[in-house]
């Protein structure tokens, strides 16, 4: 009998993770051995969102700042891509063990996320405001890009069934695996 993991990301392509995780009995019980794998993986792609200043899921460009902003923080804290002025987010995102970055690591359950005690990170990745113009002003830095994300997760995961069917003495594998983007969770 199938068992479907609780998976979790603030945000995402949830129903898609949940396709990429869907095991049977003679799977894992226990993915923090995956998930310890995984993790540099999602801080790479933090660094890829941040360097390329784009949505980890569409690519699209965040907005740029507005003008008297912009020379209100060049004034103030240099020449500093968007979404970084002391460079805390940023790091958060990107470095083991920074400052404000949250890992919770269950058996069935892995959370990803950035606490800095501050409402400036959560109101660019969720909010629905637009400028005068008629920019949005949202722009998405936490996330992973699908499917290539998923691809690297389903492989850290057929890589540790593996070894554990090994240690265990053999055994067959035996794991779901279904197009990424097909089928229903």
């Amino acid at each position: 009998m199938a068992d479907q993991i609780a998976f979790t990301w603030s945000i995402g392509e949830q129903r898609l993770v949940r396709q990429v995780l869907i095991t049977t009995e003679r799977g894992l019980s226990d993915f923090r051995p995956v998930w310890d794998k995984f993790i540099p993986n999602i801080r790479r792609r933090h660094s890829v969102t941040f360097r390329q200043m784009a949505s980890p899921f569409s690519g699209a460009p965040w907005p740029a700042l507005e003008p008297k902003y912009a020379e209100w923080k060049r004034k103030h804290f240099g020449d500093k891509p968007i979404l970084v002025r002391t460079g805390t987010l940023k790091a958060a995102a990107t470095r083991k063990g920074a400052f404000g970055q949250v890992i919770v690591m269950q058996p069935r359950f892995m959370e990803f996320g950035v606490e800095l005690g501050e409402i400036y990170p959560g109101v660019h990745q969720t909010t629905s405001r637009f400028r005068k113009d008629g920019t949005p002003m949202q722009r998405v830095w936490l996330g992973l890009k699908v499917p290539d994300d998923l691809i690297a997760l389903q492989s850290q995961i057929v890589r540790r069934i593996t070894l554990d069917q090994k240690a265990a003495g053999g055994g067959r594998l035996k794991i779901i695996r279904e197009t990424i983007g097909r089928g229903s969770a």
